[in-house]
C-alpha cells in the first residue's frame, strides 16, 4: 500500500469516522481500528462496532493498491495536528509510515483480515430526502427518544411510511413521558406498501454527524438492516426488532380547552418558573382562564420559595388546570417552529397536544405530573 492525499481530506474523513469507534464498549481489540483501503482514485476509511459500520471515501493519489487496519484514536489525533500539506503514506510489514514534510510517524497496525466484513445490502426499497430536511427532523426528534434499553423499541426512532403514494414520511420519537411527531417531504421513494421501521437512536445520532451540506440521502432498506448514503459517505446499521407502541390512541380527539399563546414570552415565562419547581418532581402549574383569556404559571418549593405569572391568550373552551415537568415543557417549545403555539388540553390526566400555529406537520405530546 502506498498513497499520498491532502492532509484536510483525510482528516475530514476520520473525523465522519472516528466518533462511532470512541463510542466503542466492546473488548474486541480490531474494533478500535479504521480499516483503511486504497483504490482506484481514492482512499476508503471503514469503522464499525457490529451493529452500526461508517464508510467514506476521499480523493487519493494511489501508487500501490492494499489494505491495512490502525488504531483510530491514535491516526485521527496524529493527523489532525499536521499541517494541510500533501502527505505520504506507505505500508511496511504492517506498520504505516506517514510522511510530512517536517515529521515522519510510524504506527502499527493490524492485519485487515481480521476486520469484520461489514454487509452490503442488496434492496429495491428506497427512498430519497433532502439532507437539511432529515437533519432538521432528527433534531426535532432524538431529543424525546429513551435512552434506556429496557424498553427497547423506545430506543430508536420509528419510521412509518403510511402513504407511499404521497411521497411522505412520519418520524415519531417517545420516552413514555413525551411524544414528538414530525412529517416530511420525500424527493423519491421506490415502493408502494405501508411500512414502519425502527431505527436506533445512535445510528440516528450518527446520521446526524455526518450531514454537513445541503444535499441529498438515499437511504435504502432491507428485512433488518438500513443504510444511509450522503455525498461519499454510508452508514449501514441494524433496524431495531420490535413492536412500536400505538401511539396514536394516545392523542386525544375531543380538546376541552384549546389555547393560542405566543411561544416566546410563554417559553420565558416557563423557564423563570422552573426556578421554583421541586427538585426532581420538575412540576409547573398551569391555570387556563377561559373567560378572561389568560394563563396563570405557578410554582412551589418550600425550602426556594414560590413564584406566581399571569400571561395573555387566546382560550376557547373550558377553565382547565394541568401539572407539566417545565424541561419537558421547555424542550417541546424550543423545538416548535414560528411565533404562536397552541396548546390543546382535555384534562390532568390526559396527554396535552402542543403544536405551532404556522406548521402543522409537528405534534409535540407532553404527560402531565398527577397531582397527589
Amino acid at each position: 500500500m502506498k498513497f499520498s492525499c491532502l492532509q484536510e481530506n483525510i482528516s475530514q474523513g476520520l473525523n465522519i469516522c472516528s466518533h462511532l469507534v470512541s463510542s466503542n464498549r466492546v473488548s474486541l481489540p480490531i474494533l478500535n481500528n479504521i480499516l483503511l483501503t486504497t483504490q482506484k482514485g481514492y482512499l476508503k476509511l471503514s469503522v464499525t462496532n457490529l451493529e452500526t459500520a461508517i464508510e467514506t471515501k476521499i480523493r487519493a493519489k494511489i501508487e500501490k493498491e492494499g489494505q491495512i487496519t490502525i488504531p483510530s484514536q491514535i491516526l485521527n489525533n496524529y493527523i489532525e495536528l499536521l499541517p494541510n500539506e500533501v502527505l505520504n503514506f506507505e505500508l511496511i510489514k504492517k506498520e504505516l509510515i506517514i510522511k510530512s514534510k517536517k515529521q515522519t510517524a510510524k504506527i502499527k497496525g493490524i492485519s485487515a483480515e481480521e476486520f469484520p466484513i461489514i454487509p452490503q445490502i442488496e434492496t429495491k426499497e428506497k427512498f430519497t430526502i433532502n439532507s437539511d430536511i432529515l437533519k432538521n427532523v432528527l433534531e426535532k426528534t432524538l431529543f424525546a427518544i429513551s435512552s434506556s434499553e429496557i424498553r427497547i423499541e423506545l430506543s430508536g426512532a420509528l419510521f412509518s411510511f403510511n402513504d407511499p403514494d404521497l411521497n411522505k414520511l412520519s418520524i415519531v420519537g417517545t420516552d413514555s413521558y413525551r411524544l414528538t411527531e414530525k412529517q416530511v417531504d420525500l424527493k423519491k421513494i421506490s415502493f408502494k406498501n405501508n411500512k414502519k421501521i425502527i431505527i436506533p437512536i445512535k445510528t440516528l445520532q450518527e446520521v446526524l454527524r455526518i450531514i454537513k451540506n445541503k444535499d441529498e440521502v438515499e437511504i435504502c432498506l432491507s428485512e433488518n438492516q438500513i443504510l444511509f448514503i450522503y455525498q461519499n459517505t454510508e452508514l449501514i446499521s441494524r433496524i431495531i426488532d420490535g413492536e412500536y407502541p400505538d401511539y396514536k390512541q394516545t392523542i386525544p380527539e375531543i380538546i376541552k380547552t384549546n389555547v393560542i399563546v405566543k411561544k416566546d414570552e410563554f417559553l420565558r415565562i416557563i423557564k423563570t418558573t422552573g426556578f421554583f419547581t421541586k427538585i426532581g418532581i420538575n412540576d409547573v402549574s398551569l391555570k387556563f382562564i377561559s373567560k378572561e383569556n389568560k394563563i396563570i404559571i405557578s410554582s412551589l418549593n418550600n425550602q426556594i420559595g414560590e413564584i406566581k405569572a399571569t400571561i395573555s391568550a387566546d382560550i376557547k373552551g373550558e377553565n382547565n388546570e394541568i401539572i407539566f415537568n417545565y424541561r419537558y415543557l421547555i424542550d417541546g417549545l424550543t423545538n416548535l417552529p414560528g411565533d404562536e403555539i397552541k396548546v390543546e388540553i382535555v384534562n390532568d390526566d390526559t396527554p396535552a397536544v402542543i403544536r405551532s400555529v404556522s406548521d402543522k406537520s409537528y405534534l409535540y405530546l407532553i404527560m402531565p405530573i398527577k397531582n397527589n
